[in-house]
């Protein structure tokens, strides 16, 4: 049994697989309901929306696409992903009633 190899993920492949498949970066962004440059950006730099958008137009994670963005999250990028997965603590009501002893 032989072991293939995991499939390498760059940017140029990535805009190489958006091709062949008939669409372009910039229709998925549109589609997707975001910047006409957000799936471009993605390419070149940590952008949570478009790298979304992408992997999912990819049927792919976008953990598998970009390990090394997703291995160890900056405090923004966790911040950014809590409030487009809207699981802030922020948003659950305090169990506190306000009541002094």
């Amino acid at each position: 049994m032989t072991k293939t190899a995991p499939v390498r993920w760059d940017r140029h492949s990535i805009k190489a697989e958006v091709h062949r498949r008939g669409a372009t970066l910039r229709a998925i962004s549109v589609a997707a309901g975001l910047e006409p440059g957000a799936c471009s950006a993605a390419l070149r730099y940590r952008n949570i929306r478009g790298e979304r958008a992408l992997a999912k137009f990819l049927g792919v994670a976008p953990e598998r696409i970009w390990p090394d963005r997703y291995a160890h999250p900056t405090p923004w990028a966790k911040t950014s992903l809590n409030k487009i997965c809207g699981t802030s603590q922020n948003d659950t009501p305090s169990t506190d009633s306000g009541v002094a002893a």
